[in-house]
C-alpha cells in the first residue's frame, strides 16, 4: 500500500456517485496520492483501488441487515489491517452510520485523520450517534443547509459545503437547473428516448435495489393500468438502473398483466430505458418516485412529483418507532412542508397513486406552484463545486498535521 493512502469508504450507490467526484477533486490536488476504499462503478472509474464493492454490502431497512452481517464483519476486519498498516493519512466516510462510526473509532485511535462527507440522518433518528461523531471525527462536511446549525449545537467541528448533486446533475448541454426544460431540448431528448415530445409523459422511479422493487413496482403498474384508462396516449418511461438487470424488470411487468391485457400491450406504454435517468426527469409531466436521493435530484431538475415508499412491515413500524421527522421525502423536509404529497406504505397502492397522478395532471396549476416552490429548495442547496470544496478540506488538514 502507497505510504500516503486515503480511505474512502461508503456503502450505497449514491455515496459511490460522491465518493469518484470527491476522489477525481483529490487526485488532481495532490496526484501522488493513493485512494483505495469500499465503492462501485464510479468511484473505480475515478481510479480508486475498491478492495469490496458496494453492491455486497448494500441493504434497506433493518431486518435486511441481518442477512449481511457476516460479510460487513469482514470487511470491517479488512479496514482494519489497512489501518494498522501505517500507510493510511486519512479516512472519508460517506454515510453509511453503523458502519463508518465503527471504522471513524478505529481510525482515531491510531491516529489517523477522520472526515465525514455526506452526514448520517442523525438530525432524523439515533440523534446519540453525534456524540461519538464529536468524539472520533476531525470534520464533518455536509450537504444540507439546517446540518450545519445542527452539528454546530453539538459542538461539532462542521462545514457546509453545498449539495454534490448540484455538480452531478448541471450538464450545460442538458440543462439549466431550476428552470423548465426548453420545447427544443425536450425534443431533443424524447427523440433519444424513443417518446412522444407532444404526450403526456410519466417516469416511473422505484428505487435501485431489487427489494425496493419488489416492495413498490407491482402497485405502481397497476396504478399505471388504471392512469391509462383515463389518458389513453400517457406514456410511462422506466430508467433502468445500474444495479438491476432488463429481465428482472421486465418479470415484474409480465406478472402484472391482467387477463384482459397481452405482455405485448403492457411493454407498448411502460417503456424501459437504459439508465438516463436525468433525461427521464427532464421529460416527463410527473414523476412516481421512491423517496430518497432521488426526489433531490428530481427538485433540483425542477420536475413535480409523487413520492412514494413501501418496506417490509418489520423495519416500517420500527422505523415509525425510531425516526423523528415529519416527511420522508427530502424536498419536502428541506422546505419544511408538504410541497410533492407523500404515500407511504399502507397507502402506497394503486388506487392512491392513480388519484393523486391523476388530480395533479387535472389541476395544471398545482403542477405549476410545485415547480416554483422546487426552484427555491434547488437554490436552498448551496453553490456547484462541493467536491472541489471537500477535497481542499480534506488535504489541507492533513497536510496542517504533517501527514503528507
Amino acid at each position: 500500500m502507497n505510504k500516503n493512502t486515503i480511505l474512502i469508504i461508503t456503502g450505497e450507490d449514491s455515496g459511490d456517485l460522491y465518493g469518484g467526484n470527491l476522489a477525481k477533486e483529490i487526485q488532481r490536488l495532490y496526484p501522488d496520492i493513493k485512494i483505495s476504499g469500499v465503492g462501485g462503478k464510479q468511484m473505480r472509474s475515478a481510479g480508486v483501488d475498491i478492495f469490496c464493492d458496494v453492491s455486497d454490502i448494500s441493504v434497506v431497512g433493518f431486518w435486511e441487515v441481518i442477512e449481511k452481517l457476516g460479510l460487513i464483519r469482514r470487511l470491517y476486519k479488512q479496514v482494519v489491517e489497512r489501518l494498522d498498516s501505517g500507510n493510511v493519512k486519512g479516512v472519508v466516510l460517506i454515510d453509511y452510520p453503523g458502519f463508518n462510526l465503527k471504522v471513524a473509532k478505529a481510525a482515531k485511535e491510531r491516529g489517523i485523520a477522520v472526515f465525514y462527507y455526506i452526514s448520517p440522518q442523525v438530525w432524523a433518528w439515533r440523534k446519540g450517534r453525534v456524540k461519538a461523531i464529536k468524539k472520533y471525527v476531525d470534520k464533518m462536511m455536509v450537504i444540507l443547509p439546517f446540518e450545519k446549525e445542527f452539528y454546530q449545537r453539538e459542538g461539532v467541528d462542521v462545514e457546509f459545503v453545498g449539495h454534490p448533486l448540484l455538480e452531478v446533475i448541471a450538464t450545460p448541454d442538458r440543462i439549466i437547473q431550476g428552470e423548465a426544460i426548453s420545447s427544443s431540448n425536450k425534443k431533443e431528448i424524447c427523440q433519444d428516448l424513443g417518446v412522444d415530445d407532444k404526450k403526456l409523459i410519466i417516469g416511473i422511479l422505484p428505487g435501485s435495489r431489487k427489494k425496493e422493487i419488489a416492495y413498490m413496482l407491482p402497485e405502481i403498474l397497476k396504478a399505471s393500468s388504471l392512469i391509462k384508462e383515463k389518458y389513453p396516449s400517457v406514456q410511462f418511461l422506466l430508467p433502468l438502473s445500474q444495479s438491476i438487470e432488463e429481465d428482472y424488470l421486465k418479470d415484474f411487468i409480465t406478472n402484472a398483466c391482467h387477463a384482459e391485457r397481452s405482455e405485448e400491450s403492457l411493454h407498448s406504454y411502460i417503456k424501459l430505458i437504459k439508465g438516463k435517468n436525468y433525461d427521464v426527469m427532464k421529460v416527463s409531466d410527473l414523476l412516481i418516485i421512491k423517496s430518497g436521493t432521488s426526489t433531490l435530484e428530481a427538485a433540483i431538475i425542477g420536475i413535480p412529483m409523487i413520492i412514494i415508499y413501501k418496506s417490509s412491515m418489520i423495519s416500517y413500524y420500527l422505523a415509525k418507532a425510531l425516526v423523528n421527522v415529519t416527511y420522508a421525502g427530502l424536498p419536502n423536509l428541506l422546505a419544511g412542508k408538504e410541497v410533492a404529497p407523500e404515500l407511504l406504505q399502507y397507502k402506497m397502492n394503486a388506487k392512491s397513486i392513480a388519484e393523486k397522478t391523476t388530480y395533479f395532471l387535472e389541476k395544471k396549476d398545482r403542477l405549476e406552484q410545485m415547480r416554483e416552490e422546487l426552484k427555491n429548495i434547488k437554490y436552498s442547496l448551496g453553490e456547484q463545486g462541493a467536491s472541489k470544496r471537500t477535497a481542499n478540506i480534506i488535504i489541507n488538514h492533513i497536510k496542517n498535521i504533517n501527514q503528507f
